[in-house]
């Protein structure tokens, strides 16, 4: 049986109906959603299975269906024997793979989720800007193009040899989409506005991260990942508490480096990824970065069933 790492996406994966397919076969993913409508008091699996797209893209909805999905699909693997050996994710993922490795508890997690995500959206209508993802320019060729008249972007997220989120002034983010669309292999999408998160700019949300997962902890205490886990800034491997609190207070203050992250991993041996939760933008970047792995992902019965089949 092949050892699996489990990759928990990040938001921005969401899509209308995702999830409505298990939620009706399984007893598992319905009690997951039943039990977060119960404990939040919102009607969450509407938002998730109908939409619209609009509301499920608003960040408080974007951060706690992706969650509830990443978890409860993690539920589903596990039932299946198919319980992965490492885990990490992007954002919101990263509070998914702590919970899947028993860091924190589900409720409390939930609640923290939630808070997060009200903190996060006030900093980012504060902080404007725009953000692009870039495809196709490898860095050498990026950075020159980030000092721009319109003002200074900055790199979020490196997400493979080639590929990348920026941030910036809404005017210099245009610019460089703009010089972007000139050149053939280079694609560009503009990203959802959430202001300079995974920057040194979102630095001021740490003390503000902290008490607040505090709060949600209500007296309990965080726990050692019971599951190997990888943090998405640099692929450091992630043993102690306080550890496990720098990464949920400290996440969106330090770049994404997926692809350093990719590499820790595979230098443990592991080269087959299971994405679990919405989409495989994060399993087809792992294989961009290096070809001999294996990539699968859990978002549906028939990906459910593929994934253990290859995997077994």
């Amino acid at each position: 049986m092949a050892r699996i790492a489990a990759i928990f996406p990040n938001e921005g994966s969401q899509y209308v109906g995702m999830a409505k397919e298990f939620y009706a076969k399984s007893l598992t993913v319905r009690d997951t959603f039943d039990k977060a409508e119960k404990l939040l008091e919102r009607k969450i699996a509407k938002v998730c299975f109908l939409g619209p797209k609009e509301e499920q893209d608003q960040l408080v909805n974007a951060h706690l269906i992706t969650f509830l999905c990443d978890f409860a699909f993690f539920d589903l693997l596990v039932q299946n024997r198919r319980k992965p050996e490492v885990v990490t994710g992007i954002g919101v993922g990263e509070v998914s793979a702590l919970t899947a490795a028993e860091c924190l508890p589900y409720p409390n997690a939930l609640q923290y989720v939630v808070k997060r995500a009200q903190l996060l959206e006030k900093f980012s209508q504060k902080a404007g800007g725009a953000a692009l993802f870039i495809t196709g320019v490898p860095l050498e060729q990026l950075q020159p193009l980030l000092t721009r008249e319109e003002g200074e972007l900055t790199i979020t997220q490196y997400l493979a040899p080639d590929t990348f989120i920026v941030w910036g002034p809404k005017e210099a983010v245009e610019s460089l989409r703009a010089e972007a669309q000139g050149i053939r292999q280079i694609k560009t999408n503009f990203q959802p506005p959430r202001g300079p998160l995974f920057s040194p700019k979102a630095a001021e949300l740490e003390a503000d991260l902290d008490r607040l997962l505090t709060e949600c902890l209500d007296g309990k205490q965080l726990n050692p990942p019971k599951i190997t886990f990888h943090r998405a800034n640099d692929g450091e491997y992630v043993g102690t508490p306080e550890m496990v609190r720098d990464v949920l207070t400290r996440q969106y203050s330090r770049p994404v480096d997926w692809v350093k992250t990719v590499h820790a991993v595979n230098f443990r041996g592991f080269r087959t990824w299971v994405e679990v939760g919405p989409g495989r933008i994060y399993g087809t970047l792992v294989r961009k970065i290096d070809t001999d792995n294996r990539i699968t992902n859990v978002e549906d019965l028939k990906s459910l069933s593929t994934t253990v089949k290859v995997t077994g």
